[in-house]
């Protein structure tokens, strides 16, 4: 990375000469050498990422100069766009162009020679994958892509099986942490109505059963059950109305902030029409989901 040998010799001193005290009930144990280098939650450690991370991300910006590099198609008159970095991952954005991958490989290759990665190494993958929680595909939408929102709705209901849950600790379950989960996810993308009726008949089924899985009587529907507790229900939020409450949320933020994203998306869609008079001439489901939420 071009730094002298006395500032890597004073980085590892400061990273290799920590010592630590422990205190039981009250008192000081002695202090004893750490053998792991920088300890989590160091801002030293913080510090060293951010140096090695710009590295990658400065190779990557050097492509826009490269006239014989073609990049990822972007919409007329948006930023360019190569790569979106959030705390440890990067997602790479480009075209099929051969010479251009082979530059991009090129500089993986060296800066997995220079970093952490020539330890770990890179992990190869296919779509579609997950980024930050969510399912990325470039098809249309299938239920297997949200498979593991399902199996987590699942492996937390079988954490609580067997315990004596009344109906009251049931609503606050559900309330509280079944119905929060899946909320990252519809913020940013809009699952088949199939993935949401499968979630509002497991979360019936907790309610209504003492057991995981198996049929019980359900003495009401999953929509009298999300009524205000003043009109008979129990005030659970209905999936489907999160989703378009989040778009509706989404479209405000389109509409009112300015960033990479909102940007990308006007010059996609938008061109020179008003947003307010745009109709869905095909797109994204996110796409039409917010148009459907303007018009709400």
């Amino acid at each position: 990375m071009g730094f002298s040998e006395h500032y890597i010799n004073m980085v590892w001193n400061l990273m290799s000469n920590n010592w630590y005290s422990v205190w039981v009930n009250g008192k000081s144990s002695g202090f004893f050498k750490s053998t792991r280098g920088v300890k989590q939650g160091d801002p030293l450690s913080l510090a060293l990422f951010i140096l090695s991370a710009d590295v990658l991300s400065r190779s990557l910006n050097k492509f826009f100069e490269d006239k014989s590099f073609v990049g990822f198609g972007m919409p007329k008159w948006s930023e360019p766009l190569n790569h979106l970095a959030y705390a440890d991952d990067t997602i790479i954005f480009a075209s099929a162009h051969p010479l251009s991958l082979r530059k991009i490989m090129a500089v993986l290759g060296n800066y997995e020679k220079i970093s952490v990665g020539a330890i770990r190494g890179f992990a190869r993958g296919k779509f579609p994958f997950t980024y930050l929680g969510c399912p990325i595909f470039y098809t249309r939408r299938m239920k297997d892509y949200y498979e593991d929102l399902i199996n987590k709705v699942k492996a937390k209901l079988h954490s609580w099986k067997g315990k004596l849950l009344s109906f009251g600790e049931k609503v606050t379950l559900i309330s509280s942490v079944l119905q929060s989960m899946p909320v990252h996810m519809l913020s940013v993308l809009d699952p088949p109505n199939s993935i949401l009726g499968h979630l509002h008949k497991t979360f019936a089924r907790f309610f209504w059963s003492t057991k995981e899985e198996g049929r019980s009587r359900h003495w009401a529907s999953w929509q009298n059950l999300c009524l205000p507790k003043e009109e008979g229900g129990l005030g659970f939020r209905s999936l489907n109305d999160v989703s378009r409450e989040l778009f509706a949320k989404l479209w405000w933020g389109f509409r009112t902030t300015k960033s990479l994203w909102s940007n990308f998306m006007w010059n996609k869609y938008c061109k020179k029409e008003l947003p307010t008079m745009v109709h869905f001439r095909g797109g994204s489901h996110v796409w039409r989901q917010m148009l459907n939420a303007r018009e709400e």
